[in-house]
């Protein structure tokens, strides 16, 4: 990189830095830091939404993935990232919204009790701060890769990277890191956008890929890479990837407090629906212009025993000066807005959820800010001891997918349980139990391929197969218990503390709004979530299972 590309880098986040370190003197209230003051537009909440989800860590894992198994990926960002979203957004999240909740974590104690609560928010740390490892991983790439730094050298920067964004999101909460997000987003869409366009041109387009992949590795294989609906060898059926792919991103936003924070900082009930049809639809455009570069790549640079460096190597080896600047600028800005929009929503859980629940139930308000932003320090160092582990997985997306199907889908089940059926609220800590343990013994004692041996078959442990069985375990367990305890007679919500910190913010939430259309009863008919949701899920069917298939 050249002196102008590190200028392009440091200047233009610098200046991010400086408006999030200004906004952040404007956070006083709890409400502010914890919602944002309930006062975000849906465009915001939106922007904030999709910088928070690609990070750098996608950039560099997802075309590691792609690059050596073809465009299937596609079927998570573009079609599984829509079904995830939207039904978070219309079936799940509006409980809690109207419940005047903080938290997603405090849903559940409302629906099930206690115990599925303090579950609820140790998943979700070690989920999100493992997610926070990767992409720590990735920007070491990026930076050894493109811009040559010695290791040493690359981590120094990481880590104080990482430390500033920590300090402005810890200072500011969620009303800092939402309008940060919304400037960072269009350096994350200039950069995917830039980038996409100079490999297109120099492989040639789609058509010129496939000769190349053909010339290279055969027509089969070409095919293969190019088309989402062709099996691979050692798969599960493209239908089995595809509901896998949906369950994934379903827990990504259930189980997932970095977007649910959003979402209850919603202005209004409209506001939190549109603003995941913004959110989930910037994510499957980016996506379906990024995740593509892998397979371009493997046209270009065929052999790579490491897939993940791939996307750092089109980087270094195809952009030129003040494109590479834009590029290595738009991947520091998507780890900034993960690194703060994580810190941020875990330290909530943390705070809320445990501190103020069940350790230190009657101190003030300024207390629990103080432990809110110590605890987002806390939280965001802690995910550097994941870093070990990923470098040994094959990928990064191999380390990422396995341990999502031990924990994190079992605890969106219990969520989506308790928001659709009436089952029992003693059934969650059944769920929360045969569901992870099912999940550890696929990961511990499945077969690796449908060829290698393993104490549990392969059709029952394969990656993609494993969401739709920790699912459907998880909720028929809860289904029998409900049938034992109570023969699902629902039980009505625990009744919360009338007292401390927790009820009196509570009761600092103004009475929620349906929308923001004045005196109408609802929306105009060209304004209506149903429509756009609608018009985003079609049209991601049609590029997935039509276009791409």
């Amino acid at each position: 990189m050249t002196r102008f590309d590190w200028g392009i880098v440091f200047g233009l986040n610098l200046l991010v830095f400086g408006f999030a370190a200004f906004r952040s003197l404007r956070t006083r209230t709890d409400v502010d830091w914890f919602l944002g003051g309930r006062s975000l537009p849906f465009w915001i909440a939106g922007l904030s939404m999709f910088a928070t989800s690609v990070d750098g860590g996608e950039y560099v894992t997802i075309n590691g993935a792609t690059y050596r198994d073809g465009i299937a990926m596609l079927i998570g960002i573009v079609f599984g990232v829509g079904v995830g979203g939207i039904i978070t957004a219309f079936l799940v999240v509006p409980k809690m919204y109207r419940g005047g909740l903080f938290t997603n974590a405090e849903y559940l104690e409302t629906r099930y009790g206690p115990s599925s609560r303090i579950i609820s928010v140790l998943v979700q740390i070690q989920y999100r701060t493992s997610v926070l490892a990767t992409i720590v991983v990735a920007l070491h790439m990026v930076l050894t890769e493109v811009a040559q730094l010695e290791t040493r050298a690359a981590w120094v920067i990481i880590v104080a990277l990482t430390a500033a964004t920590t300090t402005y999101a810890a200072w500011g909460g969620l009303k800092t890191v939402a309008v940060t997000d919304a400037l960072l987003s269009v350096m994350m869409l200039s950069a995917t956008f830039v980038l996409w366009l100079v490999i297109w041109r120099n492989v040639g387009g789609w058509h010129g890929a496939r000769e190349l992949l053909i010339e290279q590795e055969g027509a089969s294989t070409a095919e293969t890479l190019l088309h989402i609906g062709r099996q691979r060898t050692g798969q599960s059926h493209p239908v089995i990837i595809v509901l896998g792919w949906c369950l994934i991103s379903t827990g990504y936003f259930v189980v997932n407090h970095t977007q649910t924070m959003k979402m209850l900082g919603a202005r209004s009930l409209w506001d939190l629906k549109m603003s995941v049809v913004v959110g989930t639809g910037l994510i499957m455009l980016s996506g379906h212009f990024s995740s593509s570069l892998g397979v371009f790549g493997r046209a270009l640079m065929p052999g790579l025993q490491d897939p993940d460096v791939i996307y750092p190597r089109l980087v270094d080896q195809y952009l030129s000066g003040g494109l590479k600047g834009v590029v290595v600028a738009g991947v520091v800005a998507s780890a900034i807005s993960t690194f703060e929009g994580i810190g941020a929503a875990l330290s909530a859980l943390f705070t809320r959820d445990l501190y103020a629940r069940y350790i230190a139930t009657r101190r003030s308000e300024a207390h629990y800010l103080m432990v809110s932003r110590l605890a987002t320090v806390v939280i965001v160092a802690a995910s550097f001891l994941y870093v070990p582990f990923i470098l040994k997985a094959p990928t990064i997306i191999d380390f990422f997918v396995r341990i999502t199907s031990v924990f994190v889908t079992p605890l969106m089940t219990v969520y989506l349980m308790g928001a659709l059926t009436r089952v029992d609220r003693r059934s969650a800590l059944v769920g929360l139990i045969v569901g992870p343990c099912y999940g550890m013994a696929a990961a511990l004692w499945g077969s690796s391929g449908a060829q290698s041996s393993g104490l549990l078959p392969y059709w029952l442990t394969e990656k993609f197969a494993a969401y739709l069985w920790s699912t459907g375990i998880t909720a028929t367990s809860m289904i029998v218990a409900s049938l034992i305890v109570s023969r699902f007679e629902f039980q009505e919500a625990v009744p919360r503390d009338s007292v401390g910190w927790l009820t009196q913010s509570q009761q600092k939430i103004s009475e929620y709004v349906d929308h923001p259309f004045g005196r109408r009863q609802g929306p105009p008919w060209w304004a209506h979530p149903n429509m756009w949701a609608a018009i985003v899920l079609t049209a991601a069917g049609i590029v997935v299972f039509v276009v791409l298939w």
